[in-house]
């Protein structure tokens, strides 16, 4: 559908009711907060802004706000006296942040909905002294009118889909103002670099943005933390019962489901324990009633041995999983998610198996299967053929892992080489 400026923002306007209603339904569903909803409309805020230099970050979900959190260490580590303000679109990324964040110089607000009169509040309550997108999340006001208010505007770990790109093409007007505001553009790899400069330049442009290629940021030692005593009870399960792991880690509707049935279709499927890391813990039930009754760990419960399923349903323990599971199966990456980003669990050092949509981290998933660290299924019916694969791994899998772990142990790297960038940028 075609939309030019004006349009858009009358459609804001008209649709406003439409959207308060839809918002109290998201309550309902448990995807909004109830005591912060009338942050989506710029007010009510429970905190005042913070005095001296605010950045703000706009991340989308949980994987961005990792994103936003390691850009904060690092640019924390190089200006002491910044603060920052991070903007999540749901509720699990910004319990996320909250947590991860507790102790520094971060406010958490949900993102403000893209009607011109309600970024309009949040850009004047906050008045923030840099606009940083996370990824592929580009609203037209959130962007323009950080401009508009003379901020520097930054996209950062930025990606965009092939059809996403067409459909921007779709609406020039629109997309020329987006794409050629940015001051700098950190793109994930040198396909999203070459997106971008063709976005930039729809219509022509006089001034393109500074464009580079940094890769994603959503990975950073230092929070891969992990819960040593959640990791050493399920190892002490895994040596008493004599199991295999088998991590199901991030995955998202239907995928549980798909990776329990190609599990039972390799013999001896009984010597296997299945932990189901979902992406969002809130899908639990939906999971247990797919799958039956199972312990879960939002309950204090472990592994028991007449149950060959455990449902790791916590947030910040990901880490914990990828070092006890023997296979990581990423989820994401079967039903046209994107796949989620696979350096996080090549840090561990261990085998890992993909579906076929893995266009979110092109880049970094290609690398890691070239080199042999990933297994990338043909096709959701031979999951259970690929599983059985890296149960009898070849002798030069080891070489694999450790060349997947270097590449990983790199890739952490990459938020301190794009907060120097983003320095610059800010101070220039």
């Amino acid at each position: 559908m075609y939309l030019n400026p004006f349009f858009y923002q009358l459609s804001w306007f008209l649709l406003a009711p439409l959207v308060r209603f839809y918002l109290y339904i998201r309550i309902w569903q448990k995807k909004e907060h109830k005591h912060r909803i009338k942050e989506r409309f710029g007010v009510k805020y429970q905190t005042p802004r913070p005095e001296g230099k605010l950045i703000w970050l706009h991340a989308v979900s949980l994987g961005e706000s990792n994103s936003a959190i390691n850009l904060v260490i690092n640019l924390q580590k190089m200006r002491k006296n910044w603060n920052f303000l991070i903007t999540t679109n749901t509720v699990t990324a910004a319990e996320n942040v909250e947590k991860k964040c507790s102790n520094m110089p971060v406010t958490h607000v949900f993102q403000p909905l893209d009607h011109p009169v309600w970024v309009s509040r949040f850009i004047n309550y906050w008045q923030p002294d840099c606009a940083l997108f996370l990824e592929s999340d580009f609203w037209f006001n959130l962007v323009t009118q950080s401009k508009k208010n003379l901020l520097p505007v930054i996209f950062a770990s930025s990606q965009i889909s092939k059809s996403a790109q067409s459909k921007w093409g779709e609406n020039p007007s629109l997309a020329k103002q987006i794409f050629s505001t940015p001051s700098l553009i950190l793109a994930v790899d040198d396909e999203q670099k070459n997106r971008f400069r063709q976005l930039a330049n729809i219509g022509g442009c006089n001034s393109e943005p500074k464009i580079l290629n940094i890769g994603s940021l959503k990975n950073d030692y230092s929070v891969n933390s992990s819960n040593y005593s959640y990791e050493k009870a399920l190892k002490k399960f895994a040596k008493n019962s004599k199991s295999i792991i088998i991590l199901a880690a991030s995955t998202h509707e239907n995928e549980e489901a798909l990776i329990a049935n190609a599990i039972l279709k390799i013999s001896n499927s009984d010597q296997f324990l299945t932990i189901f890391a979902p992406r969002h813990p809130y899908r639990a039930k939906e999971i247990i009633t797919q799958l039956g009754v199972m312990p879960r760990r939002s309950k204090s419960e472990l592994p028991m041995f007449e149950n060959p399923y455990f449902l790791s349903d916590s947030l910040g323990e990901m880490m914990s999983l990828y070092n006890v599971a023997d296979i990581i199966i990423l989820g994401g990456s079967f039903f046209y998610s994107g796949g989620h980003n696979p350096i996080e669990p090549a840090l561990a050092g261990k085998q890992i198996i993909c579906g076929q949509s893995i266009f979110k981290n092109k880049s970094d998933y290609e690398e890691l299967i070239d080199i042999g660290m990933i297994r990338q299924i043909k096709s959701n019916d031979t999951l259970h053929n690929t599983i059985e694969e890296a149960l009898s791994p070849k002798k030069s899998i080891k070489k694999a892992l450790i060349k997947g772990q270097k590449i990983a142990q790199e890739a952490c790297m990459r938020p301190t080489k794009a907060a120097h960038c983003i320095i610059s940028t800010i101070e220039q």
